[in-house]
């Protein structure tokens, strides 16, 4: 199974889902989503709008292809060391209010993780084969938890209040 998450973030994140469901006929395994706010529903692959835990779909997938959510993105690939694709929130297409999961998909590519910018790069041959495994070491692990704190503190800073 392919599980695609889009995270909780209130923007939708259309770009994604809608690519993923044009290309799903030409997948070989079956595709979950989770769609959160976004209000495409998928007609070519399962999906749902929330779920109380992620973790029993990114147990059960083959492939995870996620935001760029800190979270998730951890868990993917720290707790249960998953073959994973992230396709970064941008704000230039409304899905975020800032760019900071470009940056921080720019520090995930130097800790050898995929990252996708354009969605037309997830092609079928792409996601019929990926299976490639990134470790995260403690020392990436501790950079990465950096990199969160001074991104909270940048966000802080525009949006012009404490986030929690």
């Amino acid at each position: 199974m392919i599980f695609v998450s889009v995270g909780n973030h209130d923007q939708q994140f259309t770009r994604l889902i809608k690519w993923i469901d044009s290309i799903a006929p030409k997948i070989k395994e079956k595709i979950i989503v989770q769609r959160g706010y976004t209000k495409y529903v998928p007609k070519n692959c399962g999906s749902f709008q929330w779920s109380k835990s992620l973790s029993d779909y990114i147990k059960k997938s083959n492939l995870v292809i996620t935001h760029a959510g800190i979270g998730t993105t951890l868990e993917v690939l720290k707790k249960y060391k998953k073959p994973c694709i992230v396709v970064p929130r941008q704000h230039s297409y409304g899905e975020h209010i800032n760019n900071h999961q470009v940056d921080y998909s720019r520090l995930l590519e130097k800790k050898n993780v995929r990252v996708v910018y354009d969605v037309r790069d997830l092609t079928p041959k792409l996601l019929n084969k990926y299976r490639k495994v990134v470790k995260v070491e403690n020392k990436s692990f501790n950079s990465l938890q950096d990199f969160l704190s001074r991104i909270i503190k940048k966000t802080e800073a525009e949006i012009g209040e404490k986030i929690n």
